[in-house]
């Protein structure tokens, strides 16, 4: 087995001598598959928080008003404490999470959102200050913010973002976060959520231990994420190297799935396929019998529904206009009818008329008095009526006039009703021949549909073109055969399987025998921390390769999704302590010394084993000067005896931390 110091020579030239390949052919082929060798271990990262800064104006507390607080930090380990709950300590190391992520307006509850104009969380990576800030109007329940992500630079700060939170901003912070620890976001599949990429978010998640969890390192158990976080933050060689060597050979082996494998004689079992359907094809191609020839007839049929649609449309204007003419008619002929009646009403008032006047009463209507004739002849010489004596003034011409009026409207309208009929007879003979014409029409096309549905040219027609259909499917397939076996012949890529397979054994060797030493020193430090912590009757703890984690508690193996909350959470801690631990003591990787406890006593840990915790908490900061560590937790004095004095923030008594 090769050692895992080994140069990339040793690498190819083991590769070689597994594939039986010269060497030349199998760097040819890593190149063409973009497999590199990675075999140089990683140089230690770091991540600190720098401050922390909160403003705005507090509501429905027994402490309302404006605030505004700045919390420092350092290397070392730092505490956030109170004597009562409530106050603040979750929100502050939401913020401080949420600020290394990108996502702030998702780490903090919705009352305490409401509350802040301005947060703001300054951190280094590697030594790089970074900023990340969020104003907003205090009072604002929307989480419609405003977010700027920046870079420290010449003294003051290079903008790398500006902009509304959510996705843009996150994607801002991963891109720069990734880029500066030098982690790459990978890719995983499962049934369930199937093809999908873990990037910064999840990488970021194991710096946190907020409680029991499904998982021992991180946030998730999917796509056996604590291992590969592990291994992402110990800085395996080599790693890289295996994924590309696996992914490339799953992927050459995919391709030639998905092609048709060439079978021996194939191609001549296909040409005499088509030798046989040519046959057939004669055949039936001299079974066609004389008659009119089909596509002529679909050609002709085509026309034919053009005219039809252009008949419809005809037959749609010559109603259109045959209701039109005969709305005009009869309104037409109802004004003849009124103006009629008007006439011969005047023509008889005018009647009645001259019979009134023309009567000689004898005697007064009233009271019987004889009338001389003499009167009424003084009367119509006078103009003036014989009984009354008012003046009457001739109406004759006025009436004259209007009846010479009435009789002309009268011949104009039956002229207009004259022209209007003639004018509807036509609309209507032309609807009626339009009508004719498309049931010719009509007739037509169901006659030239008959001739296509003959009984037997159908069918023989169907068969023929079915036959000409598979002898061009057979040619197709017999060039494509050709062109593989013309691929095959040159032998391009022959050796890449070969080479790929034997690239993967000999990289998982190396990464393999280290990855089992680096899981061995971290099960041992998970072990002894998890006893310090208060874990009862742990014999031992073995993370395997596979990613799970092997327990004997009490000489009677168990797994870790088995544990009480309690011990849950105590070993959570103790694999956040150790993935630091190990990677001290070996002098590389990637992890960026950050450890955010959250209420690590609040799962019914006895003083003593907090005591414990916290003790190998500062032996862990002690031995590596780099390391910051930030506890929130209720003021306990086996607390506040290890934490400095300047790096305990605490709310005494009923007080708020902001």
């Amino acid at each position: 087995m090769m050692s895992t110091q080994a140069t990339a020579a040793e690498w190819i030239e083991a590769i070689a001598g597994k594939a039986s390949l010269p060497m030349p052919v199998v760097q040819e082929v890593l190149d063409r598959h973009a497999v590199e060798p990675q075999s140089t271990l990683p140089r230690r990262k770091s991540l600190r928080i720098r401050s922390v800064t909160l403003k705005g104006i507090k509501e429905g507390t027994v402490a309302d008003g404006p605030f505004g607080q700045t919390f420092t930090f350092g290397p070392g380990l730092w505490a956030i404490v109170s004597d009562q709950n409530f106050r603040g300590k979750s929100t502050l190391l939401g913020v401080i999470q949420g600020g290394i992520r990108g996502d702030i307006h998702e780490r903090v509850k919705p009352d305490v959102w409401r509350w802040l104009s301005k947060a703001e969380v300054v951190f280094e990576a590697n030594g790089i200050g970074h900023r990340l800030l969020v104003t907003k109007e205090a009072g604002d329940p929307d989480k419609g913010a405003a977010g700027s992500f920046s870079r420290e630079q010449e003294g003051g700060w290079f903008t790398l973002y500006e902009g509304t939170v959510g996705k843009p901003l996150e994607r801002a912070v991963e891109d720069a976060m990734l880029a500066e620890f030098g982690f790459a976001r990978f890719h995983a599949h499962n049934e369930k959520d199937g093809s999908h990429t873990h990037g910064w978010p999840v990488i970021a998640s194991a710096l946190f231990v907020d409680g029991p969890g499904k998982a021992v390192f991180g946030e998730l158990l999917v796509d056996a994420i604590p291992l590969r976080l592990l291994q992402m933050f110990m800085g395996l060689p080599w790693v890289s190297t295996y994924t590309a060597a696996a992914t490339a050979l799953k992927r050459l082996r995919a391709t030639k799935a998905e092609r048709p494998t060439a079978s021996r004689g194939l191609g001549d079992r296909l040409r005499t396929r088509l030798e046989a359907v040519d046959a057939s094809l004669s055949s039936a191609r001299g079974r066609v019998r004389p008659g009119p020839d089909r596509a002529v007839l679909r050609a002709t049929m085509l026309e034919q529904d053009r005219r039809l649609l252009a008949l419809r449309e005809g037959i749609e204007e010559t109603r259109q206009e045959a209701v039109r003419v005969d709305r005009q008619l009869q309104g037409a002929t109802t004004l003849l009818l009124e103006t009629r009646r008007a006439l011969q009403q005047l023509r008889d008032e005018r009647a009645a008329g001259v019979v009134l006047r023309t009567l000689r009463p004898v005697c007064c209507p009233s009271c019987d008095a004889g009338i001389d004739h003499n009167r009424h002849s003084r009367a119509d010489e006078g103009s003036t009526c014989a009984l009354c004596g008012t003046r009457q003034a001739p109406d004759e011409d006025e009436d004259a006039l209007r009846l010479e009026e009435l009789q002309r409207d009268v011949d104009d309208v039956e002229v207009n009703v004259a022209e209007l009929s003639a004018q509807a007879t036509k609309a209507q003979a032309s609807q009626r021949g339009a009508e004719a014409e498309l049931s010719k029409a009509i007739e037509a096309s169901r006659a030239t549909e008959a001739a296509l549905r003959a009984e037997g040219s159908a069918d023989l027609e169907m068969e023929i073109r079915g036959l000409e259909a598979q002898r061009e499917q057979l040619l197709a397939l017999i060039a494509a055969e050709e062109e593989e076996e013309e691929k095959e012949e040159a032998a391009t890529g022959a050796h890449d399987e070969a080479v790929l397979q034997a690239a993967e054994e000999v990289t998982k060797d190396l990464y393999d025998g280290l990855a089992r030493e680096i899981l061995a020193d971290v099960s041992r430090e998970i072990t002894t921390l998890s006893r310090s912590f208060g874990v009862q009757n742990i014999e031992s703890m073995d993370w395997g390769t596979g990613g799970a984690m092997r327990i004997v508690q009490g000489k009677a193996p168990t797994s870790f999704g088995r544990l009480s909350p309690g011990e849950n959470l105590r070993v959570r801690i103790a694999a956040a302590l150790a993935v630091i631990e190990v990677a001290r003591q070996r002098m590389y990787g990637r992890h960026p010394g950050l450890l955010v406890l959250d209420s690590p006593g609040a799962q019914e840990m006895a003083p003593a084993d907090f005591a414990a915790l916290l003790s190998r908490v500062h032996e862990a900061i002690q031995s590596a000067g780099d390391i910051q560590i930030i506890v929130g937790a209720r003021a306990d004095p086996t607390l506040l005896d290890v934490v400095p004095c300047d790096h305990v923030t605490h709310a005494h008594g009923e007080r708020f931390l902001f």
